[in-house]
């Protein structure tokens, strides 16, 4: 071999194995991760449902990775201050998002994040479904729906509601179902939903729609009184509370979720690794039944089935935005 076609040659094999090296060193990765403690960042305030959802899901991590998940409640701007720390965080996994519906409609509202992979973050898995109750004070006087709209009818804007944030779930719930009522409540938004139902609490507001884990405490011991539920059919949590299309509301069916996304171009074998061994962690277990008993019911999808699930949400938030002409206040 002529000492040119020598050099050719290793330079190919140094190519080859160039080309390589990135996939080893992924998969790798994937085996030995996580090898130390993983941020486990919440867009929302403590107390809140998605904190307690977030703070059970990261204990049931934490065990089956036998590795420290640090949770970080970054709220703020209606979840997006959460939401940018973990859009420019290193896409290595260890820092990850649990967030819920209410931080992705905001973002969808503002056009800020397109929840895709490649782009601001990677899909990982869609963990959990939870109702949304409609909830009102005890002092208010109201024990069911048709109370409720009588109220409101005979004293236009006498009541307000609180939500978690302008443009969130909850505010957006409230909205479809005052405008499919045909009544006025002035909304009160709060930094969070913690803060939203410390004064629904208070009875600083009136009514709010809110999740079980939330509400729950408080409607066994008589704060709070539940009116209605989003979910099609009753809650096992709550059996004698009606559904809204028992009462004549069917379109009112908005319910939280909650998921876990990574920075954008998160390595395919650890999204994979951290979806599958959540979902095979979550699927029994006293942390299992904790989540069920709260209301929230576990799905733990893959990341394919979250991006599909992600953008047919897209398509029927718009719809529901522009059908009632909802918008941030």
């Amino acid at each position: 071999m002529t000492p040119m076609n020598r050099r050719s040659a290793l330079l190919t094999c140094a190519s080859s194995l160039a080309a390589l090296t990135p996939g080893l060193s992924s998969a790798q990765t994937a085996a030995t991760f996580p090898n130390k403690p993983v941020r486990w960042v919440v867009p929302t305030s403590t107390g809140a449902g998605t904190d307690f959802a977030a703070r059970t899901f990261a204990q049931i991590a934490s065990e089956n990775w036998k590795q420290s998940l640090v949770v970080e409640n970054r709220s703020g701007a209606s979840g997006m201050l959460g939401l940018d720390f973990v859009a420019g965080s290193a896409a290595d996994g260890y820092t990850l998002l649990f967030f819920s519906v209410s931080q992705f409609i905001d973002a969808t509202l503002l056009q800020k994040y397109s929840f895709e992979p490649t782009k601001d973050f990677t899909p990982i898995s869609m963990l959990a479904t939870t109702p949304l109750l409609l909830v009102a004070h005890a002092d208010t006087q109201v024990s069911t729906v048709q109370q409720l709209i009588a109220k409101a009818k005979a004293q236009p804007k006498a009541l307000n509601y609180s939500s978690g944030g302008s443009g969130g779930l909850t505010h957006l719930a409230m909205e479809v179902f005052l405008n499919k009522a045909g009544i006025q409540v002035l909304h009160v938004p709060y930094k969070g939903s913690g803060p939203a139902v410390i004064d629904l609490l208070a009875n600083v507001v009136q009514l709010s729609f809110t999740t079980p884990p939330a509400a729950m405490q408080h409607i066994k011991s008589g704060r709070l009184k539940a009116l209605a539920v989003t979910t099609p059919t009753r809650s096992s949590t709550l059996p004698d509370v009606p559904t809204f299309a028992e009462l004549g509301f069917p379109t009112v069916n908005i319910t939280s979720w909650y998921g876990v996304a990574g920075p954008a171009n998160l390595p395919a074998d650890i999204t994979d690794k951290i979806s599958r061994t959540i979902a095979q962690a979550a699927k029994s277990g006293p942390l299992h039944d904790k989540l069920v008993s709260s209301g929230i019911d576990p799905i733990l999808s893959t990341p394919a089935e979250m991006s599909r699930i992600l953008r047919s949400e897209r398509e029927q938030l718009q719809a529901i935005v522009k059908n009632i002409g909802f918008k941030k206040d």
